[in-house]
């Protein structure tokens, strides 16, 4: 990868407990989200970066996914390790402790976890490896690309994450990821992170203004993607627009759903191009950690590398002041979703043509939840038109 910056927007430690157990929805009668989301747990979801691991100043950090508290460490090896964040001992936070030569050491007692969470020494019972044979419960772990992949499902994994992130090993190209915290759900969050029609209205002035204009559009849904082709070069996405496409090339701009949780968006001028990548990673009810990968190329070689790393602060703040509008609509949202489901009051959605690509969402989505076999096999095309 050539410059990787974190920018992160997290949950406070109270909204993170939310997402532990379906405390929510256990309180109110809402469906806890591993019941809600049925077979779509069985997939990897993205547990962190390799460079928050590595920058973390215990040296392991901690996330939710589907409700579960997992703590991730390196072994003595190096290896990434992911386990259930509870020690076995008396049930505290392993992540609130330390992890000293690759060995996990939890803050009250002490007791200490290797690779494989298996339990090395019980400080009580003097300083030699533990014979007792007890381990944590752990869950398969990949890094690539970055990235610590996890898959907290209940089934056999597949044997990888099979999704890799565009051009980030392409040195032509610049790139970072930003981590972002949204009250909402997964099937929301990517319908809002394809959705042209809001833009107008959500970054009004930062990323398109509204000119009530007519854009034809190509949906196609085919092995289990859906993709969205918009029919208007001469669009432009604000101070993005000048900075990587000067001379006014025509634009082409392709949005994709790959399911069941990632989205890629792409604005190509000739040579040149930007992609945002978001994969989301669910946490509870209404509580989703969104890994967001930024790539962008005006040049090659060392011109390029140099203007990337001279235009990279401002396309970073441009990006972020962008996605915290999408976290106030999206917990505008989410929030009243939340409280009509808490009153079992529903969430029916009223759609027309313009929202055939959420449609095609949706779909996949609830196919996923059944574990519906036939959702690799369906294929269409349609033409649509927005008003933007």
């Amino acid at each position: 990868m050539n410059h990787v910056r974190l920018r992160p927007t997290r949950f406070s430690e109270s909204e993170i407990d939310l997402c532990v157990g379906g405390v929510g929805a256990a309180q109110t009668g809402m469906m806890s989200l591993r019941e809600h989301d049925g077979e779509l747990r069985e997939h990897w979801y993205i547990a962190g970066l390799s460079m928050e691991l590595d920058a973390a100043p215990r040296k392991q950090i901690s996330t939710v996914i589907y409700e579960t508290p997992v703590v991730i460490y390196r072994d003595e090896s190096g290896e990434i390790q992911a386990a259930i964040d509870r020690c076995l001992h008396r049930g505290a936070k392993l992540s609130e402790g330390s992890c000293e030569a690759g060995r996990l050491r939890c803050p009250y007692h002490g007791w200490t976890y290797g690779a494989g969470g298996r339990l090395c020494e019980v400080p009580s019972e003097g300083r030699r490896e533990s014979k007792v044979g007890l381990a944590l419960s752990t869950f398969p772990a990949v890094e690539q690309d970055g990235v610590i992949w996890v898959w907290t499902g209940l089934k056999v994994p597949t044997a990888k994450p099979s999704w890799r992130f565009p051009y980030a090993n392409d040195g032509d190209w610049a790139g970072y990821f930003m981590v972002t915290d949204f009250h909402n759900e997964v099937t929301h969050l990517v319908e809002n992170f394809m959705d042209v029609p809001h833009t107008v209205f959500v970054h009004d002035k930062w990323f398109r203004n509204r000119r009530e204009i007519k854009v034809p559009i190509t949906v196609q849904l085919k092995s289990s993607r859906v993709l969205v082709t918009y029919e208007q070069p001469n669009d432009s996405i604000g101070f993005s627009s000048k900075v990587l496409n000067p001379s006014g090339a025509p634009m082409l701009h392709t949005d994709e759903f790959i399911f069941p949780n990632i989205t890629r968006v792409d604005y190509r001028f000739g040579d040149r191009g930007y992609v945002i990548n978001s994969q989301c990673t669910p946490m509870g009810r209404y509580r989703t950690r969104v890994y967001t990968w930024i790539a962008y190329r005006l040049f090659s070689g060392v011109v390029g590398r140099a203007v990337h790393k001279l235009i990279a602060p401002a396309m970073e703040f441009y990006t972020r002041q962008v996605i915290e509008q999408d976290v106030e609509i999206m917990k505008n949202q989410g929030g009243n979703l939340q409280r009509l489901d808490e009153r079992g009051l529903g969430s029916a959605f009223r759609s027309t043509a313009a929202d055939e690509l959420h449609l095609a969402i949706e779909r996949l989505r609830d196919m996923g939840r059944r574990g519906d076999e036939t959702l690799p096999n369906i294929s269409w095309t349609k033409e649509r038109e927005i008003w933007i």
